[in-house]
């Protein structure tokens, strides 16, 4: 391994390696590293009752820690539980009783009325009033440093940029899923968050529903010219070949959803959906 030109790596205090494979047939003095401490722990198939993956490698600088030693090591097999939780959506009129508990190992699986999924936080309701306000609360925390940048007087154009790579992608990731079926409150919160970015960079932004109707405009796209998408078949054009049929809703949930929106905001879009020949 070679950490020569790599700064980071070379003042960094620890630094850990999964997937190791190390046994004891492998010497120390072949994966030391100089300057610092060498822990290492393998797994057995008897202890973690798997076959596959290995262990872990800890490197720990000297100059930040003087005397590391390992306390203790422990295997499990039920690591999967530990991580695994449990998340019920069930909208039927009639439930009939409870859900039983999913086991694993024996052990009952811990059930949540929320979940944070890629980022996105979503509850057993399917309201994204959570989702909303960790989002909201994220943002407000990065406006702190777009408003240390105006104050050392840079230009607008940086403090855009800034703004699109550390506050919009935070406010607009996964934004074609939940931002259809937020409440107005929720979309206000999300706006204001953009307005005050606006009175910092002293530029007009683009509005959250707006990203939202060309990010959904763009996959469906993506879903239309790929046969193989599973929600292919949900996508169909009109004769005219350049507007797509509206799905039939009957509960505001869907029509709210993902699926039916491009249709909507083809319908109302000043380009079409697909170029017609």
């Amino acid at each position: 391994m070679r950490f020569v030109h790599r700064k980071r790596l070379l003042n960094c205090n620890v630094m850990i390696f999964t997937e190791t494979w190390l046994n004891s047939g492998i010497p120390d003095n072949a994966i030391e590293l100089a300057g610092r401490d060498t822990l290492w722990a393998d797994r057995t198939a008897d202890e973690s009752g798997k076959t596959r993956g290995r262990g872990l490698c800890i490197y720990v600088n000297k100059a930040w820690c003087t005397n590391s030693v390992i306390v203790g090591r422990h295997c499990s097999a039920n690591l999967e539980f530990l991580m695994t939780k449990e998340l019920i959506v069930d909208f039927r009129k009639e439930r009939g009783g409870t859900h039983d508990p999913i086991h694993i190992n024996g052990m009952a699986v811990e059930r949540v009325p929320s979940f944070k999924f890629l980022g996105t936080h979503i509850s057993e309701d399917l309201s994204w009033t959570t989702n909303t306000s960790r989002l909201v609360k994220k943002a407000h925390q990065c406006l702190f440093f777009l408003r240390t940048l105006k104050k050392n007087q840079l230009s607008s154009a940086i403090l855009v940029n800034f703004y699109r790579c550390a506050v919009e992608s935070i406010l607009t990731n996964c934004v074609t899923a939940w931002y259809g079926s937020c409440s107005v409150a929720e979309r206000k919160a999300l706006q204001r968050v953009v307005k005050t970015a606006q009175r910092i960079t002293g530029t007009p932004l683009s509005a959250i529903e707006d990203i939202q109707r060309k990010r959904c405009l763009r996959r469906a796209r993506g879903i239309l010219k790929d046969s193989s998408h599973p929600a292919h078949r949900l996508f169909s054009l009109l004769p005219s070949g350049s507007r797509l049929r509206c799905l039939r809703t009957r509960t505001s949930r869907l029509r709210n959803s993902f699926f039916p929106r491009p249709s909507v905001y083809n319908g109302h879009s000043t380009f079409p959906l697909v170029n017609s020949s």
